[in-house]
């Protein structure tokens, strides 16, 4: 049996250009190890982050991705069964084989596990929530959205948040979760439909990046969203917007960097720390965000019964883009970095 997979051909810095980065191959499938399973690749995802994985990747390896996958075949030793159904990184292929267990991944700039594979509850999924939900609103995007609003940013009710990124599927959810906590929310995205879609999911306001393009007119812009400064700032983009907010934090703020989009896509240069006086004199507390710290079962099981419970009651509203067909995830991928207007939530591939 064949398998096809994107493998990485070339590194390119910068917004990539999915025809050269990527190439589909095809390789016989070998037989098992006794502790490994065959995996069916059922749903995969496309993240903003992966381009920085993609430059990581050695060339010619398959690209990593999160992905929902069916246990097609077992070994005598494997710790799952076939028929089971798993959410785990098992990148941009049709079928995967691998043992379940957790993988460090040495290529990058800093060594990090990818974590192990993780069996989905069935009275879960499908029978409470599709499967494409557990790469999305109850998957990664979910688990950094709820891990920061609930462990990091310690909202307390009137204090204003400012997202950057708020449309994608960490922000969106992330938002809605701190209006629950009784935060004022002002949502930084790139076009004025965007404002008029996290309004509607209960963001108190709403700045165009595009519009507001500049350290002057997006300062402006957020003195007249936030006339009483910023308390929180969950960061995904940076560049010239973190210029714009670190001013007016106010004392005590905290700020959770979640992703640097602008400095990943080399969008603007990297001028050094030249933020730290403005970290110091509101005694602000600045917290890197890495969301597979949290990828433990108690926290799946919190973010389900949480999360998964605003979204049954109607507290939260989540949105998905599917893309069908493996030859579609690199359409797919590109729709995140052009032509995003119709790109609400997260975006996902059927194989």
């Amino acid at each position: 049996m064949l398998n096809e997979k994107w493998v990485v051909v070339e590194h390119c810095p910068g917004i990539p250009d999915v025809d050269k980065v990527y190439k589909k191959v095809e390789e016989e499938i070998r037989p098992l190890k006794d502790d490994e399973m065959l995996f069916k690749t059922l749903y995969v995802t496309v993240d903003l982050y992966q381009n920085g994985i993609a430059l990581d990747t050695p060339l010619n390896n398959c690209m990593g991705a999160d992905s929902i996958m069916e246990v097609i075949e077992a070994g005598p030793q494997a710790k799952l069964k076939v028929g089971d159904i798993v959410q785990g990184f098992g990148g941009w292929q049709k079928y995967v084989i691998h043992n379940g267990n957790e993988v460090l991944w040495q290529t990058g700039t800093f060594p990090m596990m990818f974590p192990p594979y993780r069996k989905l509850n069935p009275e879960i999924y499908p029978k409470l929530f599709p499967f494409s939900i557990a790469l999305g609103a109850l998957g990664g995007p979910g688990m950094a959205a709820w891990g920061t609003v609930s462990k990091v940013l310690n909202i307390e009710k009137g204090q204003t948040l400012v997202i950057s990124g708020a449309s994608g599927a960490v922000g969106e959810i992330a938002g809605q979760l701190a209006k629950l906590q009784g935060a004022r929310v002002i949502g930084i995205v790139g076009s004025d439909e965007k404002i008029e879609h996290i309004k509607s999911l209960g963001f108190d306001e709403g700045i165009n990046y595009k519009k507001a393009n500049d350290v002057d007119k997006m300062t402006q812009a957020l003195q007249e969203a936030a006339p009483n400064g910023i308390d929180r700032y969950f960061d995904n983009i940076g560049g010239y917007i973190t210029d714009s907010v670190f001013p007016l934090l106010n004392v005590y703020a905290i700020v959770a960097i979640c992703w640097q989009l602008a400095t990943q896509l080399e969008i603007e240069p990297k001028t050094g720390p030249r933020l730290f006086p403005l970290i110091m004199f509101p005694r602000a507390t600045i917290r890197g965000i890495f969301a597979l710290e949290w990828f433990t079962e108690d926290n799946w099981n919190q973010l389900a019964s949480v999360v998964g419970g605003y979204i049954k009651e109607g507290k939260i509203k989540y949105h998905e883009v599917h893309y069908e067909g493996f030859d579609n995830i690199l359409k797919a991928y590109s729709t995140l970095y052009k032509g995003t207007e119709k790109t609400r939530g997260k975006v996902i591939v059927k194989i």
